[in-house]
């Protein structure tokens, strides 16, 4: 290299705007640049025929990516580090280029390495344990409902749980181990120092019981927890994109299972993940290709013997896979925001049919829907119900929307100012599944609703468990005092009729009167009820 060329290296090396360091082939300090210096504090005379690890806070290996560098002032610097070989006239050199995380890889909010770091960081996990024979686990965490606080409360809310959230995480996994945040409200752990799996469960639980703690935001009270999803090298996959995928998939099923638990990673898993992938990929289609469906389902007035109303369920037909239950899809459709267009679709479909029935002559029954967390949150619910309804040409009173408490209990006080509204429109709201969530007596009263319903869950073994029958007569109790309807929902035999009808509810829902019926079907039950009248009293 001729006289200018080295001068002008040399000036691309100080003026370099983050830290480097050149040795050679022994790791002694040849050259140090301006931003190092600046760093760190020291003199390059200082360092000149040094030791490079003389200037580390810990000890170098090849497999790292990064290195804790000492300051003249004592303080210790974690920077992201990168080591080139390179060769000049047949000398050996390394020039050790170091950078802060802040501007190299780090999300914005969390501080925590983001998937790109990620990646190198499982990367050398690999390596690493390929060398001395170890394993180490990949944890896929997804908070529970996150959407849910983010869209209620506003994304300033979300940012402090997500940076809470990361701090209770790595405190639970401790500092030596690796968290990362994959984006949104997914992180990913990387367990280096465990010897079998039951290391890694020991950890999924340590971090579920972090999260059993409520969240003060703001003054603000939240409850959110976590799904874990376990991956483990080399069981689980020998490749950084393997064992994320096949956490993220164990995860999946965590959520699946209920939230608020882990799930080990395994081969019925692994396929199991891309049979979702599968279901969402046709789920976009569904639509658009007609494939979606509503079955409807009588609710039995039990002092009049008439049907009072047909509630909407949706059912998916896809044309290779065949009737796909609302179980397997109805979470995919909610992960990935399917679900808003899936609901305007059910709403509109079941109002014209509820209006086609009586313009055909039919006794003009209630239409009930249930509604998702999603299309509840949205601004404009209330006018989209509007927009149907005079669309269609249906009487308000014929569209009863049902909700969950736990819906409701995510922000009392914007939930009732929706219902408020829905009322003021006409229709009727009920609460699903009344037991089996939050259950807030003392926010009950204030809902403007018109009806209880009783979880399946009491009435499937209320002939022989004396908690369900307690429970089903204080709900009912509760109801009419509150000059509330109690529907009993999974009513499936005589016995299960008969004692709901002595302990007074009004409205059966169930298989002892009918399974959930096609169109057609529909058509044939309701001739039998030709001149019922509903009972709206």
């Amino acid at each position: 290299m001729d006289k200018f060329g080295a001068e002008l290296y040399k000036d691309i090396f100080e003026q370099l705007n983050f830290s480097a360091i050149i040795t050679d082939e022994n790791k002694t300090i040849i050259s140090v640049n301006a931003a190092y210096l600046s760093l760190s504090g020291c003199k390059k005379d200082e360092m000149l025929n040094k030791q490079i690890e003389l200037f580390f806070a810990d000890t170098y290996d090849e497999l790292r990516d990064e290195i804790v560098i000492k300051t003249n002032d004592g303080r210790e610097i974690l920077q992201q580090l990168i080591v080139n070989p390179i060769k000049v006239e047949n000398h050996s050199f390394q020039i050790w280029l170091m950078t802060d995380y802040q501007v190299s890889g780090l999300d914005p909010l969390t501080k925590l390495p983001n998937r790109f770091l990620l990646s190198q960081k499982i990367d050398k996990a690999i390596q690493k344990a390929r060398t001395e024979g170890a394993i180490f686990a990949v944890l896929f965490l997804d908070l529970d409902r996150f959407k849910f606080v983010n869209d209620t409360l506003g994304h300033s809310y979300g940012d402090l749980l997500l940076k809470e959230a990361a701090n209770r995480i790595k405190t639970a996994i401790g500092h030596h181990n690796v968290i990362a945040r994959m984006g949104g409200d997914e992180f990913v752990c990387v367990l280096e120092d465990i010897r079998d799996e039951k290391e890694a469960e020991q950890y999924a639980k340590k971090i579920l019981e972090a999260f059993s703690t409520p969240y003060l935001l703001n003054e603000t009270v939240i409850y959110v927890t976590t799904s874990v999803g376990i991956s483990t090298f080399p069981y689980d996959g020998d490749e950084v994109e393997m064992l994320i995928t096949n956490a993220d998939s164990a995860m999946y099923v965590a959520k699946k299972k209920g939230r608020n638990q882990y799930e080990m990673s395994n081969a019925d898993i692994s396929a199991g993940g891309f049979e979702k992938l599968l279901i969402e990929n046709n789920l976009r289609r569904a639509l658009e290709n007609d494939e979606l469906s509503l079955y409807f389902q009588p609710q039995v007035n039990l002092k009049s013997n008439r049907i009072m109303s047909m509630e909407a369920l949706l059912r998916w037909k896809h044309p290779d896979l065949g009737m796909i239950l609302p179980g397997e899809f109805i979470p995919i459709a909610e992960e990935t925001g399917l679900i808003l267009p899936i609901g305007d679709w059910v709403i509109r479909t079941a109002c014209h049919k509820m209006k086609e029935w009586q313009d055909d002559g039919y006794p003009p029954i209630r239409v009930a829907v249930n509604l998702s967390a999603g299309q509840f949150l949205q601004n404009d619910l209330v006018e989209k119900i509007r927009n149907v309804l005079t669309e269609v040409s249906l009487d308000p009173t014929y569209l009863e929307l049902e909700i969950t408490e736990n819906m409701v209990m995510q922000d009392v006080h914007k939930a009732i100012d929706v219902l408020q509204q829905l009322k003021e429109l006409g229709v009727w709201i009920s609460i699903d599944d009344f037991g089996t969530g939050y259950s807030s007596l003392n926010y009950l009263k204030d809902f403007p609703v018109d009806t209880l319903k009783i979880d399946r869950s009491f009435i499937y073994d209320i002939d022989k468990n004396p908690s369900s029958v307690a429970l089903t007569k204080a709900i009912t109790t509760l109801a009419h005092d509150l000059k509330l309807k109690v529907i009993a929902e999974g009513v499936e035999n005589y016995k299960q009729l008969s004692m709901v009808k002595q302990f007074s509810c009004d409205v059966v829902q169930g298989y002892y009167f009918s399974q959930p019926l096609s169109y057609d079907h529909v058509v044939r039950y309701l001739n039998e009820y030709q001149s019922s009248k509903v009972n709206n009293a």
